[in-house]
């Protein structure tokens, strides 16, 4: 007889029945909390999320549970703890089945009666799933007693569920709770139908369908919107009324006999696709009409988009005979809330002409069907046909910085140098500081023939200055000898022409340019012999003639000036009426924020007496001025959550900050009141 396998096969049913015993056990939890949460929701209905938790905590503990029984008897996997087992209940094996299992015996004498070991597991099993099974039979009775809808409210928590929900009310009891919301999106927009328990504030896109349900018959209910009624139709043991969610706020106002409840329903408007043209990115002028434009633009929308184009105009003509051609290019149907269009616009094939004037941009539409569709256009470009004569004019092209710009940094620069070589005396020898002195003086050198010709450059004569050789006879030294030079370079005889004063020419154009030349001429000098200190003054009174004759140069065009429409000289103080002085009135302040702070202080007042009077005038409050002031909206919403939460210190801060909102920006002075220390 194989010992060890008929050993095996009784632990086989001692796992199997300690399986089973923990899923019993387990199921027993998880029922055992599904009727208590079951027991709780009929008294006092639980809201979604609690039953989801509940739901949880129900798989939770049956998962426990039965993990726990079954560590606690895992011993049931050894073959010694199986043996050791049977020999408690066959005592004449005398050990000896243990010391077969330890020594790996697989034969034992004939007189062991290893075929009743499986009949004994099997009984034992038996018995030890009695109670568990037992228990689990009350759990399930226990939950099937529960009230209609119990059950499927903890299985299958969702919202809309509380219709489902067994009620005790009396036929004098409002019939408005609870209450269930469905909402039902226009079917362009491809979002998913959605249900609201207990709903106060409605938020849904413009042509929604709105079904408000409740239990019970439709008999004296009915709702009021915007001065209409609406009455309620029974389905089954429900009534309901259906409402399209307007373009503007409303709120609706639910009546069933004395009972009345409030429902605000806020409106989301589609918006219309967002256009935006890539290319051309800048308005053009073209002297010739060839080539290929290349058109690029992103369309966005939020529920998707229809058609998307480009659109040119061609305008012809001029004075007042004007034709106008349009065409679209690049026409697409997107199934997507983005995309991107490409596209060429050929001016070849529009056959343009001088003047004529393209003007291109995209266009797209959406797939609202409720309010008609939404149309989203870019930035208009301009592709402009030069004309002819308009070469004839007077045109500036943007040049270069002028000599005046130029001379003006450098000798700031060289002014920089010597301040440096300034600061450094102390420290350089005699050599060195005569050596970067002589530096700075060879660039200033260089800058001050600059100078020099800029002057000879704007009268054609040649420069007054030698640049080969500084000890030539014919380089002028002093001013004055630069002075007679321009001046016998431009006189055509040897009188001088009188100016007012005896300047010829080149003094009066040029004498700031000039005192600059004299100036860098003395700064050289001293530079020269290593006295840096002595240059700087020089330098500085360069910079400042340099600046004076950079800023004194304008350029003025030829034309006419503009026609005078009223002579003011002629026409003032020459009226018959002598003017008679008037009283100023006051502003009007702005009735309706004057009712609403009336309204909101009425409210206030009111919360500690009637909190749930003053949540439905928070509502009603909340919708009329959803346009007017959203902000003063959105703080009358969280206020009222936080009332409806019993969220004292919350309401008050929200409140706070609804009255901040109403009363407007608080007035800031930049400085104190001129008659008083208070602003």
């Amino acid at each position: 007889m194989n010992v060890l396998a008929r050993l095996r096969s009784v632990r086989a049913v001692l796992v199997a029945g300690v399986a089973l015993r923990c899923v019993l056990w387990g199921a027993v939890g998880g029922a055992t909390v599904l009727a208590i949460s079951g027991s709780i929701d009929s008294y006092s209905p639980l809201s979604v999320t609690a039953r989801r938790s509940m739901l949880v905590v129900a798989i939770a503990a049956a998962v426990a549970l039965a993990l726990a029984l079954a560590w606690r008897d895992r011993a049931v996997l050894s073959l010694a703890r199986v043996a050791l087992w049977l020999e408690e209940r066959f005592p004449s094996i005398e050990y000896r089945l243990v010391t077969a299992v330890e020594r790996g015996r697989a034969v034992m004498p004939a007189e062991v009666h290893a075929a009743r070991w499986s009949r004994v597991a099997r009984r034992r099993i038996g018995r030890a799933l009695v109670i568990p099974a037992a228990v689990l039979g009350a759990a399930v009775i226990a939950t099937l007693v529960l009230p209609r809808g119990a059950v499927a409210r903890i299985r299958s928590p969702h919202a809309g569920d509380a219709l489902a929900r067994a009620s005790r009310r009396s036929a004098a009891d409002s019939r408005l709770a609870p209450l269930v919301a469905e909402l039902r999106p226009p079917a362009y927009s491809d979002l998913e139908d959605s249900t609201i328990d207990e709903p106060r504030d409605v938020r849904a896109l413009t042509g929604s369908v709105l079904l408000l349900r409740g239990r019970g018959d439709d008999r004296g209910i009915f709702a009021r919107v915007a001065g209409d009624s609406i009455a309620a139709t029974t389905s089954g043991d429900t009534w309901s009324i259906t409402l399209h969610v307007a373009d503007k706020p409303a709120v609706v106002r639910l009546v069933d006999r004395t009972f009345q409840r409030l429902v605000a329903v806020e409106p989301t408007a589609d918006a219309v696709p967002v256009v935006t043209l890539i290319r051309p990115a800048h308005d053009s002028v073209l002297r010739v009409p060839r080539g290929r434009v290349a058109l690029d633009a992103t369309v966005s929308d939020d529920f998707g988009i229809a058609t998307a184009r480009f659109e040119y105009i061609v305008s012809s003509g001029e004075g007042e005979t004007f034709t106008f051609r349009s065409g679209t290019l690049g026409a697409e149907r997107p199934s997507s809330s983005r995309t991107e269009l490409s596209s060429g616009l050929s001016l070849d094939a529009l056959a343009l002409k001088p003047g004529d004037v393209v003007h291109v941009r995209a266009v797209a539409t959406d797939r609202n069907a409720v309010s008609g569709p939404g149309v989203g256009t870019s930035d208009t470009r301009t592709i402009r046909i030069a004309r002819a004569g308009e070469y004839d004019s007077v045109a500036v092209d943007a040049a270069a910085p002028s000599d005046e710009a130029q001379t003006l940094i450098s000798e700031r620069m060289l002014i920089m140098l010597a301040e440096a070589l300034e600061r450094q005396r102390a420290v350089l020898a005699r050599d060195s500081l005569v050596r970067e002195s002589r530096s700075i003086a060879a660039d200033q050198k260089r800058l001050r023939r600059a100078v020099g010709d800029i002057v000879f450059a704007r009268l054609g004569a040649p420069s007054g200055e030698e640049h080969l050789n500084d000890d030539a006879p014919a380089a002028a030294r002093t001013m004055q000898e630069l002075l007679r030079r321009a001046d016998s370079a431009t006189s055509v005889n040897e009188d001088p022409i009188d100016f007012g004063g005896g300047e010829s020419p080149v003094v009066a154009v040029n004498t700031p340019l000039l005192e600059a030349y004299n100036a860098m001429w003395d700064a050289g000098t001293a530079l020269d012999t290593g006295e840096p200190a002595r240059a700087l003054p020089h330098m500085r009174r360069a910079l400042a003639a340099i600046e004076k004759a950079r800023q004194a140069e304008r350029v003025y065009l030829r034309g006419a000036p503009p026609p005078v429409v009223v002579d003011v000289s002629a026409a003032r103080l020459q009226g018959a009426e002598k003017g008679t002085s008037s009283v100023r009135t006051p502003a009007p302040a702005d009735t309706a924020d004057a009712a609403r702070a009336r309204r909101f202080a009425r409210i206030v007042a009111q919360a500690r007496r009637h909190p749930a009077a003053a949540i439905d005038s928070l509502l009603v409050l909340r919708i009329d001025a959803l346009a007017a002031a959203p902000q003063f909206a959105g703080a009358l919403r969280d206020a009222a959550t936080a009332m409806r939460g019993r969220r004292p210190h919350d309401a008050a801060a929200a409140l706070a900050h609804a009255r901040r909102l109403l009363a407007g920006a608080p007035v800031v002075r930049d400085s104190i009141a001129r008659w008083g220390i208070m602003p």
